[in-house]
């Protein structure tokens, strides 16, 4: 049954529409912390305005470089992580840099004036990142130093601490305090000794925190601009390591699913529903199954989708039209049955008879 379950992997890409690609909304925020107009990219997930979810923010610094890598990045991992409302900053130069443990105009502005904006205008769960490259990677750490509460994690990519400010600030630390901070995640590329001296130095300090806490790696075919994507990429991963279910677990049985998922809203602290595309998928694998519990497994997903989200109904009907129309004919009449038996005033059951 495993070929049965992996055949539907890419099923989900089969039901896309054209449409115009917007990679992210401009926003102007005028600040008071910078005296100035800033700009903000923000992207929803695409199904943010079909329904009422609450989602974790991803706020990335030097947005106008970074946005773009940021985002293919989090397309590329799609099914082993979170959907993200992403925010953009605008960010660059000394702004970005410290002051003794002091808080910055651009620090206050992140805090006060981004972080407000968001909170009050979408639907955002209890969940957050901030995340950096280069210059801003250091803004990153320097901020997990002075305010490691304000955010879930923290992500610093090559960050520039060649000047030894941030090395310093971490030595100074002691372990316990270090300990009590949110995880961060840091990497590097190939950049030379005067960036990975500091680098070793860094991370020795930090070799003390636990991996919930603390992981870095290097990445020395990269440079220091190559290095956003896989940067990225191992953040995100090592951060929702196990996000998605084993196949064990998914053909465990339906009390399986959803019990894997629990137990991922109740490490990240918010709600995290099991996705449609995953339960398309075992629909399928429960239709077209021979084995003796396959259509009381049937009957539970389908149901289970129903109630879990309103889009839950067309994406069970859509993979029935599929299977029909692609040499499984009893199996997508087999999932068309029980949905009409369960929601007999739909359209796509008028007129027809629900077994």
């Amino acid at each position: 049954m495993k070929v049965l379950l992996f055949s539907f992997l890419l099923l989900c890409s089969l039901f896309s529409s054209a449409s115009d690609l917007i990679l992210a909304k401009q926003i102007t925020l005028k600040s008071d912390s910078l005296g100035e107009d800033r700009n903000l990219l923000i992207k929803l997930p695409n199904q943010y305005y079909e329904n009422s979810a609450t989602y974790p923010v991803l706020y990335v610094l030097h947005a106008q470089w970074d946005m773009l890598s940021t985002l293919a990045t989090l397309d590329l991992l799609a099914d082993q992580i979170p959907n993200f409302i992403v925010i953009g900053v605008q960010s660059s130069g000394k702004e970005l840099s410290p002051n003794k443990g002091k808080v910055t105009p651009f620090a206050e502005f992140i805090s006060q004036e981004v972080v407000t904006y968001v909170n009050a205008n979408y639907r955002i769960a209890p969940y957050s990142i901030l995340s950096g490259h280069s210059n801003s990677g250091r803004f990153v750490l320097d901020y997990w130093l002075n305010n490691p509460a304000a955010f879930s994690s923290y992500f610093a990519f090559s960050p520039s601490i060649d000047d030894g400010y941030i090395v310093d600030m971490i030595s100074q630390s002691d372990i316990e305090s270090l300990k009590s901070k949110a995880p961060l995640a840091i990497t590097i590329a190939n950049e030379g000794e005067h960036m990975q001296q500091p680098f070793s130095n860094l991370t020795q300090k930090l070799s003390g925190l636990a991996k919930e806490k603390f992981v870095f790696k290097k990445f020395p075919e990269q440079t220091h601009r190559t290095t956003k994507h896989p940067s990225m990429q191992f953040a995100l991963q090592s951060t929702f390591t196990n996000w998605q279910p084993s196949y064990e677990v998914k053909i465990a049985g339906l009390d399986s699913l959803k019990k894997h998922y629990t137990q991922l809203s109740k490490k990240y602290g918010f709600t995290v529903n099991v996705p449609n595309e995953t339960l398309q998928r075992l629909t399928a694998h429960y239709a077209i199954s021979k084995d003796d519990n396959a259509i009381e497994q049937l009957r539970k997903h389908i149901t289970f989708t129903i109630n879990q989200t309103p889009e839950g109904l067309d994406a069970l009907f859509e993979i029935a039209e599929y299977l029909s129309a692609n040499d499984y004919e009893s199996a997508g009449e087999r999932i068309f049955n029980k949905l009409c038996a369960q929601a007999k005033n739909v359209s796509q059951c008028t007129g027809k008879r629900a077994i």
